[in-house]
């Protein structure tokens, strides 16, 4: 199984802080070619491939929705491995959680360059 340098996974969750999540992890990866989606679905079930993706990261990131944290139980529970960096938006970027499924684009790109920052620091041997 070949390593993969950064691995993330996200809540695509049924609220605006799922979504945001999931718009910023979409966008991270498309933007940097050392960073790889998880299929957290995948997990859920037990699939090889997604339970290896998660063991063989270099630097492992869940960027949760909300403080359930289902992403971190998920992963947690069904590969025993703890997230490099986890950040969650409520909690560590105070978006206030609601139903409605839109967000600021400005947030976005705010918290998109903070997770960027703490990935490229954690790449550099520096917590």
């Amino acid at each position: 199984m070949s390593k993969f340098k950064i691995v993330m996974t996200t809540c695509y969750g049924a609220a605006n802080t799922g979504q945001l999540a999931g718009a910023i992890t979409t966008e991270l990866v498309k933007e940097n070619e050392d960073f790889h989606l998880l299929c957290l679905p995948a997990v859920a079930i037990n699939k090889e491939t997604g339970i290896n993706k998660v063991k063989n990261a270099e630097i492992f990131v869940i960027i949760e929705g909300c403080p359930v944290m289902c992403c971190t139980k998920i992963v947690e529970e069904h590969t025993g491995r703890k997230p490099d960096i986890r950040v969650e938006m409520a909690e560590d970027y105070g978006v206030k959680k609601s139903s409605e499924l839109t967000y600021e684009e400005a947030e976005k790109v705010r918290i998109k360059q903070d997770i960027k920052r703490r990935i490229e620091d954690k790449s550099a041997g520096r917590n």
